[in-house]
Formats: structure tokens, C-alpha cells, sequence
């Protein structure tokens, strides 16, 4: 089970890696952009969660 976890986070490691050679400019910071917003999203709905436990 640990040695999964262990390849699985290895292999998305690499392949993040090689993104910024696959993507082109308008890509890159498309994705870069897509990820920023899920991150607020999350951290929205993790501030909201925490509100409904106090």
C-alpha cells in the first residue's frame, strides 16, 4: 500500500515536471490560471466548513 502511495506520488512528480515543455505559452498559463482558481475555491470551501464547526 505505502509502495503505491510512494510511485503513484513519483510519477505525478515527473510528470508535472515535463509539463512546461509539453504546454506552449498561452497553455501553460491557461493551466497556471485553472489551477489558481481551484485552489481559491478551495480554500473558500474549506474557510465555509470551518465556520459551520465553530
Amino acid at each position: 500500500m505505502q509502495t503505491t502511495a510512494i510511485l503513484v506520488g513519483i510519477s505525478v512528480a515527473i510528470i508535472l515536471s515535463f509539463f512546461p515543455l509539453i504546454l506552449s505559452g498561452k497553455q501553460w498559463t491557461a493551466a497556471q490560471d485553472k489551477a489558481r482558481a481551484r485552489r481559491i475555491a478551495d480554500a473558500r470551501m474549506n474557510a465555509r466548513l470551518l465556520r459551520l464547526n465553530i
